[in-house]
Protein backbone atom coordinates (compact mmCIF):
# COMPACT_ATOMS: atom_id res chain seq x y z
CA UNK A 1 0.00 0.00 0.00
CA UNK A 2 1.16 3.29 -1.07
CA UNK A 3 1.56 5.98 1.85
CA UNK A 4 -0.38 9.14 1.33
CA UNK A 5 1.06 12.78 0.81
CA UNK A 6 0.20 13.11 4.77
CA UNK A 7 1.55 10.27 6.14
CA UNK A 8 4.98 10.58 4.04
CA UNK A 9 5.18 14.26 5.19
CA UNK A 10 4.73 13.53 8.69
CA UNK A 11 7.07 10.45 8.64
CA UNK A 12 10.08 13.05 7.70
CA UNK A 13 9.23 15.21 11.05
CA UNK A 14 10.79 14.97 14.27
CA UNK A 15 8.23 16.18 16.77
CA UNK A 16 10.64 16.04 20.13
CA UNK A 17 12.55 18.78 18.88
CA UNK A 18 14.11 21.44 20.62
CA UNK A 19 12.62 24.18 22.80
CA UNK A 20 13.00 27.25 21.00
CA UNK A 21 15.43 29.29 23.23
CA UNK A 22 13.51 32.75 21.80
CA UNK A 23 10.02 31.69 21.93
CA UNK A 24 10.22 29.29 24.96
CA UNK A 25 6.68 29.09 25.73
CA UNK A 26 5.88 28.31 22.14
CA UNK A 27 6.71 24.06 23.06
CA UNK A 28 9.70 22.09 21.27
CA UNK A 29 9.68 22.60 17.58
CA UNK A 30 8.42 19.78 14.83
CA UNK A 31 12.33 19.21 13.20
CA UNK A 32 12.08 18.75 9.30
CA UNK A 33 14.40 15.44 8.99
CA UNK A 34 14.33 15.15 5.33
CA UNK A 35 16.23 17.74 2.97
CA UNK A 36 16.86 21.35 3.67
CA UNK A 37 17.40 24.28 1.16
CA UNK A 38 19.68 26.91 0.62
CA UNK A 39 18.49 28.73 3.47
CA UNK A 40 17.68 25.59 5.81
CA UNK A 41 14.13 25.42 5.16
CA UNK A 42 12.40 22.14 4.41
CA UNK A 43 12.06 20.60 1.39
CA UNK A 44 9.42 18.14 0.11
CA UNK A 45 8.20 16.83 -3.20
CA UNK A 46 4.90 17.15 -4.15
CA UNK A 47 2.25 17.19 -6.94
CA UNK A 48 6.16 17.31 -9.05
CA UNK A 49 7.48 19.68 -7.47
CA UNK A 50 9.62 20.86 -4.70
CA UNK A 51 7.85 23.20 -2.18
CA UNK A 52 8.70 24.59 1.23
CA UNK A 53 7.72 21.90 4.03
CA UNK A 54 6.65 24.70 6.34
CA UNK A 55 4.52 26.07 3.76
CA UNK A 56 2.90 22.74 3.31
CA UNK A 57 2.25 22.36 7.21
CA UNK A 58 0.73 25.93 7.28
CA UNK A 59 -1.71 25.50 5.02
CA UNK A 60 -2.96 21.71 5.66
CA UNK A 61 -3.72 23.35 9.37
CA UNK A 62 -4.50 26.93 8.27
CA UNK A 63 -6.12 27.20 4.83
CA UNK A 64 -4.22 28.52 1.87
CA UNK A 65 -1.66 31.64 3.06
CA UNK A 66 -3.29 34.88 2.06
CA UNK A 67 -2.35 36.86 -1.26
CA UNK A 68 0.53 39.15 -0.22
CA UNK A 69 1.93 37.45 2.94
CA UNK A 70 4.33 34.56 4.08
CA UNK A 71 4.51 32.28 6.95
CA UNK A 72 6.80 33.59 9.62
CA UNK A 73 8.84 31.43 11.86
CA UNK A 74 8.02 32.43 15.71
CA UNK A 75 10.33 30.14 16.83
CA UNK A 76 13.58 31.32 14.35
CA UNK A 77 14.03 27.71 13.78
CA UNK A 78 13.95 27.39 9.42
CA UNK A 79 13.63 23.62 9.52
CA UNK A 80 10.74 23.80 12.24
CA UNK A 81 6.95 23.00 10.18
CA UNK A 82 4.85 22.71 13.54
CA UNK A 83 2.06 25.15 12.40
CA UNK A 84 1.38 26.52 15.80
CA UNK A 85 5.49 27.88 15.08
CA UNK A 86 4.20 29.79 12.14
CA UNK A 87 2.08 33.06 11.44
CA UNK A 88 1.39 34.43 7.66
CA UNK A 89 3.15 37.89 7.98
CA UNK A 90 3.69 40.46 5.33
CA UNK A 91 6.96 40.49 3.55
CA UNK A 92 8.01 43.72 5.51
CA UNK A 93 6.89 42.27 9.50
CA UNK A 94 9.30 38.90 8.56
CA UNK A 95 11.85 41.00 7.61
CA UNK A 96 11.71 43.35 10.60
CA UNK A 97 11.41 40.21 13.00
CA UNK A 98 14.61 38.85 12.04
CA UNK A 99 17.97 39.50 13.10
CA UNK A 100 19.47 41.11 9.65
CA UNK A 101 20.59 44.62 9.03
CA UNK A 102 17.54 46.21 8.11
CA UNK A 103 15.91 45.12 11.27
CA UNK A 104 18.60 46.55 13.27
CA UNK A 105 18.57 49.67 11.56
CA UNK A 106 14.53 50.25 11.24
CA UNK A 107 14.95 50.48 15.58
CA UNK A 108 17.83 52.90 15.52
CA UNK A 109 16.14 56.17 16.22
CA UNK A 110 19.44 58.55 16.91
CA UNK A 111 23.14 58.64 15.34
CA UNK A 112 26.25 57.06 16.77
CA UNK A 113 26.81 60.46 18.24
CA UNK A 114 23.32 61.30 19.50
CA UNK A 115 21.40 63.14 16.94
CA UNK A 116 18.14 62.36 16.46
CA UNK A 117 17.20 60.40 13.06
CA UNK A 118 14.49 62.67 12.25
CA UNK A 119 12.85 63.49 8.62
CA UNK A 120 14.68 66.59 8.16
CA UNK A 121 17.87 65.38 9.67
CA UNK A 122 18.03 62.24 7.85
CA UNK A 123 20.01 61.92 4.78
CA UNK A 124 18.94 59.15 2.98
CA UNK A 125 21.20 57.49 -0.05
CA UNK A 126 18.74 54.97 -2.08
CA UNK A 127 21.31 53.68 -4.04
CA UNK A 128 23.84 52.08 -1.37
CA UNK A 129 20.41 51.73 1.05
CA UNK A 130 22.33 54.45 3.73
CA UNK A 131 20.73 56.99 5.66
CA UNK A 132 23.16 59.51 7.06
CA UNK A 133 22.41 61.91 10.00
CA UNK A 134 22.75 65.69 8.33
CA UNK A 135 23.85 66.90 11.05
CA UNK A 136 26.94 64.78 11.31
CA UNK A 137 27.62 65.19 7.66
CA UNK A 138 27.56 69.24 8.26
CA UNK A 139 30.20 69.02 11.15
CA UNK A 140 32.29 66.56 9.00
CA UNK A 141 32.20 69.09 6.35
CA UNK A 142 32.69 71.89 7.90
CA UNK A 143 35.87 70.26 9.79
CA UNK A 144 37.27 69.54 6.30
CA UNK A 145 36.98 72.85 4.88
CA UNK A 146 38.90 74.05 7.95
CA UNK A 147 41.57 71.39 8.12
CA UNK A 148 42.80 71.75 4.50
CA UNK A 149 42.22 75.39 4.46
CA UNK A 150 39.26 75.77 1.95
CA UNK A 151 37.81 78.64 0.70
CA UNK A 152 35.05 79.52 -1.20
CA UNK A 153 35.14 80.81 -4.34
CA UNK A 154 35.52 84.69 -5.14
CA UNK A 155 32.46 86.62 -5.59
CA UNK A 156 31.86 87.67 -9.96
CA UNK A 157 33.76 90.54 -10.79
CA UNK A 158 36.66 90.25 -8.46
CA UNK A 159 39.98 89.28 -9.54
CA UNK A 160 43.21 88.60 -8.04
CA UNK A 161 45.61 91.26 -9.02
CA UNK A 162 49.92 90.32 -9.23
Amino acid sequence: MKPTVKERFWSKVNKDGPVPEYRPELGPCWLWTAGLGSKGYGCFFMDGRSVNAHRVSFEWVNGPIPQGLQPDHLCRVHPCVRPSHLEAVTPRENLMRGETLAAANVLKTHCPLGHPYSEQNTKIDFKRGICYCRTCCNEATKSWKRRVGYKSHQPKGTYAVS
